[in-house]
């Protein structure tokens, strides 16, 4: 047995006065220690163990003793040692005859006893390796029990933490948190931790948090608390259930970092400086929430838009000192006016306020404008610029929308009051515009509030009519998710703004239709056959080129260059313009053109490309989902999104799904492309209180470790709330397992779709001994319901099936009014596409 394995890098102190015994001893034991330090006498040894911690800040690793030792026995000494360092592993030598002194030793901690004489290793071989092991394990707790004092030390004097029962009382809270916040141990210590909170926090949010924490989960969020000296401050909190060693939750631990400065920065950035009412940036966000809150509780939302009246001429004349204290006299009038949670004021432009009124009727806000008229004018500021009084005055331009009536987006709100203040301007100024007009709203949904031009639905809706080959350019602006992110949401929108007005420069209205699809992206659609030649040559050497400013300038405009994607036909000519545009995108080239006849060679190579661009995506989790609202038809609601992946690039660029996805169901990675997607949903998920639909595949279905998955996720974050919807395609061999599938889901509470219904392939026979609750009519058959009438019947006979077996229907596609009147006509439940929605980002939606 091999001794000095164990003992090799130990330090001994051998304590003994008898120097024959010292001399034999260390014979045997000298080599088989680091270093053996031999002390005559106890007042030695004990001088000796001190200056050594002294001078290393270390203990001597054993004690070896003689007990009969003069002045002080060896026992006296162990106890004094032990008093030092209560670990302290000691072994003591004796004889037979010392019996008396066992059970002394003992109650001092002694370790282990060692008959004298010492005549051989083999007698005290056992021994040493007991002491040695111990020694060992004595030294790594005491390097965890040092560890866990130096982190308990540096968290308490820097990390903000509390610790609380499972009611919430505090039980603990570093001085740390107790310095920044100046309540002392005593007056924080079994109270709860609203002796922090701020009387202005929602309420909303202490509920949220304990319903949370109340399901074992984690909670994060912000929280606005005041410090002993009532001074308010920002909190970004990470509370975590604590549980004892049987699994028990016996409390709560709280994370808390200081984020004061940030919100006060965020607060600047939201307002504006001069009057301090919230921003054109605010406001895009406030009207986007609140429009969606007010339709959802089938409540008016009324928006006013107030614009000085002749305020350039006014500064030109009265200089800028004057015109700054004109808008904080018209702001404070505001102020007064609006002074209730109904009411919500904003600045969003030099001489251009907004105000959103919550819930109140056509009288009250006819009434409410006027005032404000006749307060701005009382304010008697001299105006010689005015032709409509000889002091400055203010038009309105508004609408307040009856949200059961109307499902619109908040660009074409703002719109509709927009227009109806420029309206009010013509007709004199210094008076109010408030009203809709039906047919003013159903023309919004096909102009793009930025740029003015036909949107997406105007497209695909021009698109749908083609009676001859038509040629299809997409124009993607490179570098502008970026630009947008460096320099902000107006730099974009000013950048598109002018690359709208560049293309329209190039582009002669009666020749050639130009479109905006998105804040990304333009389409060109030429009819005229003739004509192809002729804007593929612009597009060469004039669109796809930057301009003579763009290269003589150091503006950042130049990034913003175009890449295109060009088809030609009638039947998908959309789909094959944006195939070769994800392309061109992917292969960094200016442009590229779909070919029907493509080698198999190129297919390849295509294929291979795109599989590569989706792995490099799906490990850096670049997989990402936009959402598209479903509608419902009794009240335009929206009932829930469904969760469509995109692909992200390293540069920015958003990939759509059939780029890659025909690429990703052929690798065997697909499983953990759809594991990151749902994650990434499942988190949108949990902070919103809507439902969400989930795509799922069969191959999804039949996999063992995805439904393992699948149900790890319900567990942790519910089901209700959550549809799966199921490709029905001839890919399912094996109805069984998808009815397993069901059965397993719906324990969670979950509702089960299935998708692309009627395209291609139906088992309907199957499909009636599923247990589902929503069919999803394919796209490919709403698009031609009102030109086939074979489909329509077909659909006819869908809907008549699925009322009787108690199944909603779901259209998708709907992109037109067209095609939104006529599956409403047909007695469709839900309905989605771009006439009420474009995929988007969760942020995008107000999801995040």
């Amino acid at each position: 047995m091999n001794i000095s394995k164990h003992t090799a890098k130990l330090k001994l102190l051998y304590v003994e006065c008898d120097e024959e015994t010292v001399a034999s001893t260390l014979h045997i034991i000298k080599d088989l220690f680091l270093e053996v330090v031999v002390a005559k006498s106890t007042i030695e040894a004990i001088e000796l163990y001190k200056k050594y911690f002294s001078d290393t800040h270390h203990y001597y690793d054993i004690i070896l003793s003689n007990v009969d030792m003069p002045n002080m026995n060896g026992l006296k000494m162990c106890k004094e040692i032990k008093e030092f360092n209560k670990n302290q592993v000691i072994a003591v030598t004796t004889t037979s005859s010392d019996s008396k002194y066992y059970l002394d030793a003992i109650g001092i901690g002694v370790d282990n006893f060692i008959l004298k004489p010492i005549l051989s290793l083999e007698s005290i071989k056992h021994t040493l390796i007991d002491l040695a092991k111990k020694t060992i394990l004595q030294n790594k707790l005491n390097n965890k029990e040092f560890l866990l004092r130096q982190k308990k030390k540096i968290i308490d004097k820097h990390v903000y933490f509390t610790s609380s029962d499972i009611n919430g009382k505090i039980t603990d809270i570093s001085k740390a948190y107790l310095d920044f916040t100046g309540y002392k141990m005593e007056e924080v210590i079994g109270k709860n931790h609203s002796i922090f909170r701020n009387q202005d926090l929602d309420n909303n949010i202490v509920q949220n948090l304990w319903d949370t924490i109340l399901k074992d989960r984690i909670w994060v969020g912000e929280l606005k608390n005041n410090k002993s000296s009532g001074e308010e401050y920002w909190i970004n909190t990470t509370i975590t259930p604590l549980y004892n060693e049987e699994n028990v939750k016996i409390g709560y631990t709280s994370i808390k970092e200081d984020i004061t400065n940030q919100k006060r920065l965020e607060e600047l950035s939201i307002k504006d400086p001069l009057t301090m009412l919230y921003n054109k940036r605010n406001f895009d966000y406030f009207i986007k929430k609140e429009l969606k809150n007010s339709i959802w509780k089938k409540e008016n939302f009324a928006l006013l838009l107030i614009e000085i009246d002749y305020y350039t001429e006014f500064k030109n004349t009265y200089g800028n000192a004057k015109a700054d204290n004109a808008l904080i006299k018209i702001s404070s009038i505001l102020n007064k006016y609006t002074d209730s949670k109904t009411y919500n004021i904003f600045k969003i432009s030099e001489e251009e306020f907004a105000v959103i009124i919550l819930n109140k009727d056509d009288a009250f806000i006819e009434n409410f404008s006027y005032d404000l008229l006749n307060s701005i004018e009382a304010l008697k500021i001299d105006n010689c610029q005015s032709n409509v009084s000889k002091y400055l005055t203010a038009t309105i331009g508004g609408v307040n929308l009856d949200t059961i009536l109307y499902n619109i987006s908040n660009n074409n709100l703002y719109n509709i009051a927009d227009a109806n203040l420029n309206q009010a301007k013509l007709n004199g100024r210094n008076n109010i515009l408030l009203k809709i007009d039906h047919s003013y709203v159903e023309k919004l949904k096909n102009i793009d509030r930025v740029t003015k031009l036909p949107n997406r639905i105007a497209l695909l809706q021009d698109i749908s009519v083609l009676q001859e080959e038509a040629m299809l350019v997409l124009l993607h602006i490179n570098q502008l998710n970026s630009l947008k992110d460096i320099y902000g949401d107006k730099y974009a929108t000013d950048l598109v703004i002018q690359k709208s007005k560049e293309l329209l420069y190039v582009l002669k209205e009666e020749e050639a239709s130009l479109y905006s699809l998105n804040l990304n992206e333009f389409a060109i659609l030429v009819t005229n056959k003739k004509l192809f030649e002729k804007y593929f040559s612009l597009l060469i050497h004039s669109i796809l080129m930057p301009n003579d400013e763009d290269e003589n300038s150091i503006s950042t405009n130049i990034l913003a260059d175009f890449t295109a994607g060009v088809s030609y036909g009638i039947l998908n000519v959309f789909n094959h313009a944006d195939i070769v545009l994800q392309d061109a995108i992917i292969s960094k080239e200016n442009y590229k053109i779909y070919s029907s006849n493509q080698t198999a060679k190129q297919l390849q190579k295509d294929n291979l490309d795109r599989l590569s661009i989706y792995k490099n995506a799906l490990h850096k989790g670049k997989i990402i989902p936009y959402f598209q609202p479903i509608i419902d038809t009794l009240d335009n609601s929206i009932i829930k999104y469904e969760a469509l992946a995109r692909l992200e690039t390293d540069d920015g660029e958003i990939i759509s799904p059939y780029y890659f996805l025909d690429s990703a169901k052929e690798d065997k990675t697909f499983e953990f492309f759809t594991r990151q997607m749902m994650q990434k949903v499942f988190n949108v998920f949990e902070k919103n209180d809507v439902n969400m639909s989930i795509n799922l595949t069969y191959e999804n279905i039949t996999s063992k470790t995805m439904l393992e998955y699948i149900k790890n996720r319900l567990n942790k974050y519910g089901g209700d709330g959550i549809t799966f919807e199921i490709v029905e395609s001839e890919d399912i061999l094996d109805y069984k397992r998808i009815k397993e599938f069901i059965s397993m889901v719906k324990e969670f509470g979950c509702k089960i779709s299935i998708d692309d219904f009627g395209s291609g392939y139906s088992n309907f026979t199957n499909i009636t001994q599923l247990d589902i609750d929503y069919i999803k009519l394919d796209g490919s058959l709403i698009e031609k319901i009102n030109i086939d009438l074979n489909i329509k019947h077909m659909i006819k006979g869908i809907i008549s099936y699925s009322k009787n077996a108690n199944i909603k229907t779901i259209a998708e596609y709907v992109s037109t009014k067209e095609l939104d009147d006529s599956v409403r006509e047909l007695g469709i439940d839900y309905i989605q596409g771009y006439y009420y929605g474009e995929p988007k980002s969760a942020d995008s939606y107000g999801l995040l």
